[in-house]
Order: structure tokens, then C-alpha cells, then sequence
């Protein structure tokens, strides 16, 4: 793939190991994706069962099952390539990341003026409080 922009080198190199990652998954996914057909295809060759005796039965049918283990095997490594992509764009998504931060950091700012209300509320309360509990003191010792 020829880039007809010039970038900088660690932009360069970060696409070449993208386009290196996409090929290597390409590659697995091509080579699952085989294995699961040729497998299917060699179970279904074998599977009809006419003017057969029985060693030949049996061994068809271990045959199917070495087959059927290929074909878990073969889901599974397709599963896991799900689950690596899947991890990548939740780690990798630097878009979706600064948006998370962003409304974390708006909460987090939401909150401390929250907080900062009700600190500032209390404080009005308790100045309020003080200077009544003040005056019945002192108003008490004028009395007596």
C-alpha cells in the first residue's frame, strides 16, 4: 500500500503496524475459516455409511470425531480473535476514551459544586447558629 501522504515517521510506522496487525488477524481469520470448511467437507465425504463393514465404520467415525475436534478448535481461536479485536478497540479507541474522560471529569466537576454548595450552606447555617446561640449566652449573663 503505497501512502502518497508524507507523515511523520512515528505516524508512518504506527500505520505500517496497523497494517501489519490487519494482516496477521486476516491471516488467522483465512486460516480458521479453512480449517472449519475442510473439516465440514471431510465429515460430510465420510459420513455416508453404504456397503461399509464395520472396521471401516469405525475408523470413519474416529475420523469425524478428530474432525469434529479440529472444528472446536478452529471456533475457538475465532473466538478468541473476537475477543483480541474487541479488547483492542476498548484499550485503542482514543476518541471514545477522551469522551469518557470528558463526561467523567464534567460529573466529577458536577459533584464538587455540589459539594461545594452545601459546604457553603452549612457554613452559612452554622455562623447563623453561632451568632443566635451567642446572643442567648450573653443576654443570659445580663440577665442575672
Amino acid at each position: 500500500m503505497a501512502s502518497t501522504n508524507k507523515g511523520t515517521p512515528s505516524t508512518t510506522s504506527a500505520r505500517q503496524a496497523l497494517i501489519n496487525a490487519e494482516e496477521q488477524y486476516n491471516k488467522r481469520i483465512d486460516d480458521d475459516i479453512s480449517k472449519l470448511v475442510d473439516c465440514f467437507t471431510d465429515i460430510v465425504r465420510v459420513a455416508d455409511n453404504k456397503d461399509k463393514d464395520k472396521f471401516r465404520v469405525a475408523e470413519e467415525g474416529y475420523q469425524i470425531e478428530s474432525q469434529s475436534a479440529q472444528i472446536v478448535r478452529s471456533a475457538e481461536s475465532l473466538l478468541g480473535l473476537v475477543t483480541e479485536l474487541k479488547q483492542h478497540l476498548l484499550l485503542n479507541d482514543t476518541a471514545l476514551l477522551s469522551q469518557l474522560t470528558k463526561q467523567r471529569s464534567q460529573a466529577l466537576e458536577s459533584q464538587r459544586y455540589e459539594i461545594k454548595e452545601t459546604i457553603l450552606k452549612m457554613q452559612q447555617e452554622l455562623q447563623t447558629t453561632i451568632y443566635d446561640l451567642e446572643y442567648v449566652y450573653f443576654r443570659s449573663l445580663k440577665g442575672a
